[in-house]
């Protein structure tokens, strides 16, 4: 194996290292640096104007990076730009399609532009997509879920590690949406690794393996959901003492007769149980962490708690043993949401 092919085989999908870029005179992109591994679901959030789309541009060789490394794959964006296209399929914000074409036809010209010799790449992809029954339709027909999923089929055809989509999700109907999600979520299946931006963050926290949340050009933070939600709690749980050993001439424990002790934060999760929901709520009331819990219709439990995900695994785990059959678990859903809220500051550059 040749030098660079083994240090492919060892590189991360998607590695950027000390970004800059500039349009005129304004830094949109500063110092961002991030690491991506295989197979993972990276949600890119931040408002407009944070720098996601020329990030995006970058890593789809659209743009060169002013200053700093992009990786993809292991091949240099700037170096190697045609291998880079070769692993990459890149989906922009709102892409135009070729209407008075069918289905079919629209797939088969970008196969051959994408010099992929056997089309039947072609039906793996309408099948992948489930595009199967509109391959005679004119593109012109279809509807914006579908010219999505159209587009997603195309960037599928040279068969990409890396899928790097700008806003797919965007305006699309409910049931559109779920469907791209569950596309997502089988395309990381497949092995894919798959860099989105949304604005739509609780569809993000319910595909994404990671996040990063880029703010003014720069990445303010990155990591799975969960542990940057700890991450922050604890960061949230030191500051009462830290104000508190800068006051002069008054003891942490002056005012309350002991050391402040930040609130635990509260976190709200969502269990359904086979049979009635009250009966379990004997053996959750008192527990480690607990806060509250209430009992609904339909085998519904709300449980607020000061855990992570570890204590909702711990959780489930002690219900099973105890004979109760857990169906559904549904950890918050604004847990993306209030992260977002808590770590930007909502400036614009």
């Amino acid at each position: 194996m040749s030098a660079p092919a083994a240090r492919r085989a060892g590189a991360p999908a998607i590695r950027v290292r000390h970004l800059w870029h500039r349009f005129g005179s304004r830094d949109v992109l500063r110092d961002v640096n991030l690491e991506l591994g295989h197979g993972e679901i990276f949600g890119f959030i931040g408002p407009n104007g944070a720098g996601k789309t020329t990030t995006i541009r970058i890593l789809a060789t659209l743009l060169e990076p002013m200053a700093g490394r992009v990786e993809v794959d292991g091949w240099d964006v700037s170096v190697d730009p045609e291998e880079v296209r070769r692993v990459v399929g890149y989906m922009p914000d709102h892409a135009g399609v070729y209407e008075h074409v069918t289905v079919r036809e629209y797939l088969e010209f970008f196969a051959e532009a994408y010099r992929v010799g056997d089309l039947g790449v072609v039906d793996a992809s309408v099948e992948l997509t489930d595009l199967g029954k509109l391959q005679t339709r004119m593109v012109s027909a279809l509807s914006k879920g579908m010219k999505q999923r159209l587009q997603l089929a195309r960037i599928l055809l040279h068969d990409p590690k890396v899928l790097i989509l700008d806003e797919p999700a965007s305006d699309l109907d409910p049931r559109a949406r779920i469907e791209i999600r569950d596309l997502l979520l089988e395309l990381r299946e497949l092995g894919k690794t798959v860099f989105l931006s949304s604005h739509i963050l609780t569809e993000l926290s319910d595909v994404c393996t990671s996040i990063g949340i880029l703010e003014r050009g720069q990445l303010v933070v990155a990591g799975p959901i969960g542990e940057l939600a700890e991450r922050l709690a604890a960061a949230r749980a030191e500051r009462p003492a830290a104000r508190a050993e800068s006051e002069p001439g008054e003891a942490p424990g002056d005012r309350l007769g002991a050391p402040p002790v930040a609130p635990p934060v509260r976190r709200r999760l969502k269990l359904r149980v086979l049979g009635d929901a009250h009966a379990v709520l004997p053996l959750l009331h008192g527990g480690g962490g607990v806060l509250g819990v209430q009992a609904s219709a339909g085998g519904l439990l709300l449980v607020e708690h000061a855990g992570g995900e570890a204590f909702v695994a711990e959780v489930v785990r002690y219900l099973v043993t105890q004979g109760v059959m857990v169906v559904g678990v549904e950890p918050e859903r604004n847990e993306l949401e209030r992260l977002f809220l808590e770590v930007t500051q909502g400036d614009l550059q």
